[in-house]
This record gives C-alpha cells, sequence and structure tokens, in this order.
C-alpha cells in the first residue's frame, strides 16, 4: 500500500522562517532610518521659517557699504625740491609715480571700544597709483555691515613704490609704512547706516613730493574719509 509523502502540502520549517524574518527587519530598518531623517529635516526647516518669520530684523538688519579712494595729487609746490638719499642713490627731480598696495580694509562700529569694534571687509590685494588727482577707483563694491554707526576705516598697506624723474634717469624707491596700517577717522562724526540703506565713503589721499623724496625708509600718507 503506498504511503502519502511526509509534509506534504510544503511547510517552511522553523529555520527557514527565521531566515525570512531576519531579511524582513533588514529591510525595514532602513526604511525607519530614513524616515526619521527626512521627519527631522522638515522639521527643522519649518522652525528655521518661523523664527524668521517672528523675527524678520534677524535676516534684514543689514545695509551696504561702498568706499572709494581719490586723490588729490602731489603738493605742485614741493615738485622738484627732491633731494634726497635712496638705496646709495642721490635723487632731485620730479615725483612721477606714487603707488601703494593695500591687502586689507576694516571699519569700526562707533559703539565699540579696543578692538572689538573692528569689521574685515573682504577686499582683494588692490594696487592703485595715486599720482593723478583725478584718479578714483572703487576698493569695496556693496559691503554688507550690521545697521549702526561707524566711525573708522583701517587700511593695511605693506610699502608704498615712488618713481623719481631726474633728467633723462628714473629712479624708484620702496618706502614702509609705520605699523603697516593706516587708520582714518570718518568726518565729521562717522556715519549711520540704516536698515537696507546705502552709504558710500570716499578716501582723499594726499601726498608731499618734497616728503617722499626726503625720506628714504617711511612714509605716512594724508588721509581724510568723507560720506559722500
Amino acid at each position: 500500500m503506498l504511503e502519502a509523502p511526509k509534509n506534504f502540502p510544503y511547510e517552511k520549517t522553523f529555520p527557514e522562517r527565521a531566515s525570512i524574518g531576519k531579511m524582513s527587519k533588514k529591510i525595514v530598518v532602513p526604511v525607519v532610518l530614513v524616515l526619521v531623517a527626512t521627519l527631522g529635516a522638515f522639521f527643522a526647516v519649518n522652525s528655521q521659517l518661523a523664527s524668521l518669520q517672528s523675527n524678520p530684523a534677524q535676516s534684514q538688519n543689514l545695509g551696504s557699504v561702498n568706499i572709494q579712494f581719490a586723490s588729490t595729487g602731489l603738493d605742485a609746490a614741493s615738485q622738484g625740491q627732491g633731494n634726497g638719499q635712496g638705496h646709495g642713490h642721490t635723487t632731485t627731480g620730479t615725483i612721477t609715480n606714487v603707488v601703494v598696495r593695500f591687502t586689507k580694509v576694516e571699519i569700526h562700529a562707533a559703539n565699540s571700544t579696543g578692538n572689538d569694534g573692528w569689521t574685515t571687509l573682504n577686499v582683494p590685494e588692490t594696487i592703485i597709483d595715486f599720482t593723478q588727482s583725478a584718479s578714483v577707483s572703487t576698493i569695496i563694491n556693496g559691503a554688507s555691515l550690521p545697521a549702526g554707526k561707524y566711525n573708522q576705516i583701517r587700511l593695511f598697506a605693506d610699502h608704498v613704490t615712488i618713481s623719481m624723474r631726474s633728467g633723462e634717469s628714473l629712479v624708484q624707491r620702496t618706502l614702509n609704512i609705520p605699523s603697516g596700517k593706516i587708520e582714518v577717522p570718518i568726518t565729521p562724526g562717522g556715519f549711520d547706516l540704516a536698515q537696507s540703506g546705502t552709504v558710500n565713503v570716499t578716501l582723499t589721499f594726499t601726498f608731499n613730493a618734497n616728503e617722499l623724496a626726503h625720506n628714504p625708509k617711511n612714509m605716512t600718507p594724508v588721509v581724510k574719509a568723507q560720506v559722500a
């Protein structure tokens, strides 16, 4: 007499069921993690939007500052009086070029003391020839700053190169700026930068040719800062 096959219809054994359970867990865990991350990002964005809506000044309390350099040229009365020592050469003649290399610009908040109130403005290394009185160069265009009052600008310049012509000869000399910086008060009394407002500041440089020719090592430009 024939016997019916055992385990028919086919039933999964315990080890097989356990293996399938482990695979299900492996699939479920990553899905859960993705959902948690997505919900977390959603609530974080909503929280930031709610914060900005409750405090609009947080994203809008900024103004814009433009800074340009101008020059009065060289003092005409001092031209041709140069008779200075520089690098072993005696030079007598006319200053033809005054080139300054600027490396950084900072601006000071009036309500701060010491070095705490200085803010560095992003500016590429800039080389300017101040010989021509008509020369005007914009060094900073649209720098964003918190609204408030500002009263001083600090210019960082590592050296000045002057050229002097005497007859057929052209002599060049490199002068240092003491401490490598020029601090310029903004007259009169600084300026108030309003929220979403724009302020234009002009820095005007004046050079004395006689002083440049006679000083073989150092020089400090005379600079005035005015709000246009």
